[in-house]
Parts: structure tokens; sequence; C-alpha cells
């Protein structure tokens, strides 16, 4: 059989597609793969986020901190914080100030970090590393948060003449759905939540948001 340069094409494409999958698996457990792999953070960072709004909406009703970083969410662009003579970090939103910090920062942000991910020890080690987003980029304002309630997949969007020199984060925060079987149930969500397999970055339940490439 004569292939045409078309099907030639796409068994050369199917091949490469075979080979990178192989690769993974092979290598699903070395965190040292794509250390340093831009892909690789983003993705890692989009599951982290979708994470973090499955302990909010898990434990909003009984964890203060999950209230508050719900607030966060729901206004992405205010100041919760109440402190007195603030720098220009300390006027930051909240919700930026989320994304640029760590597990062990002596903040409630930090605070909160810790207890969605009390098993992150070490940001040193492993493919949680924070904090999200460089807080430099974040207290220079070429990065900016936004959420949506209308939507399950979040974006990085280019900058425009709106807002020069700026890339904004659009986070997928839609209201939790009522938990049943026909939505997503505590333990789905919970599963999701403990996830810790470094090649799976996507929900495996469609009304879980996948929040920001």
């Amino acid at each position: 059989m004569v292939l045409s340069p078309e099907n030639l094409r796409v068994n050369n494409q199917e091949k490469f597609s075979e080979l990178a999958q192989k690769q993974l698996l092979e290598n699903s457990n070395s965190d040292k793969l794509f250390q340093g792999s831009f892909l690789r953070h983003t993705l890692t960072r989009s599951k982290i986020v979708s994470q973090i709004i499955s302990y909010i909406w898990l434990y909003a009703e009984s964890d203060p901190l999950a209230r508050q970083a719900k607030h966060w969410f729901q206004n992405p662009t205010k100041n919760f914080d109440q402190l007195e003579n603030p720098t220009v970090a300390d006027k930051l939103p909240s919700l930026a100030k989320l994304m640029g910090a760590k597990p062990q920062d002596q903040t409630i942000y930090g605070e909160f970090l810790s207890k969605v991910f009390s098993d992150v020890k070490d940001d040193s080690k492993g493919l949680y590393n924070f904090p999200l987003f460089n807080k430099q980029d974040i207290e220079s304002g070429i990065v900016v948060f936004k959420t949506d309630a209308t939507i399950a997949s979040g974006s990085i969007q280019d900058p425009n003449p709106n807002s020069p020199n700026v890339l904004t984060v659009m986070i997928a925060f839609p209201p939790c759905p009522q938990f049943s079987a026909a939505t997503v149930t505590k333990e789905e969500l919970s599963n999701w939540l403990n996830n810790r397999d470094s090649s799976n970055y996507t929900p495996p339940n469609s009304y879980v948001p996948c929040c920001c490439s």
C-alpha cells in the first residue's frame, strides 16, 4: 500500500504522541523529569488552584479560613486585610496575595495553604512548588487575577489595549453544585483534593473547575 503525504504525516504524529505518552507513563513517578518545565509548572498550577477550590467547596461551612478564602475568590480585586501603615504589597488584593504565598508563610494566606496541602512540608521538593506566581510579577502589576462564576475552565489572557503589558489570569470559580451522584459527591471532591498523582492534572468530574492555564 502506498501512503499519501497526508497519511504519512498523520502516522508520524500518532507515533510521536504514542512515544511521548509512553515516556510519561514510564517516568510518571519521577519529579526530576520535568522539573524546570514551564508546561509542567503550568499544568501543576492549574491542578493546585482546582484543589484549593475543592477545599473551599468542601469546608466553607465548617472552616473559617475556607470561608474567608471563598470571599477572596468572589471578590478578586478586593483587599480584605486591615493593616496599619500598609506597604504597597499589603494593599494588593487578597487573591493576589494568595497566589504569591507559600504554606510556610506566617500569614493568613500561608496558614490557609498549609491546611489545604497539609502533606506538603518542603516547598523545594516535588511538584507542589509555591508560590504559584512570582511575587515580583504580582507586586509589579504585570499579572492580575480575576474570577468568573460562569465558566468551568480558566485561562491566561494576553495583553490588550485595555490592559497593556499585563497578563490577566482568569480563574474559574463557579458556584458549588449541590452534592449528589448526579453532579459531584463529597467523596469525589475529597479524592481530587488529595490527589498527588504526578501524571494527572485534570479533575475526574466536569463539575470541578479546571482553573487556569
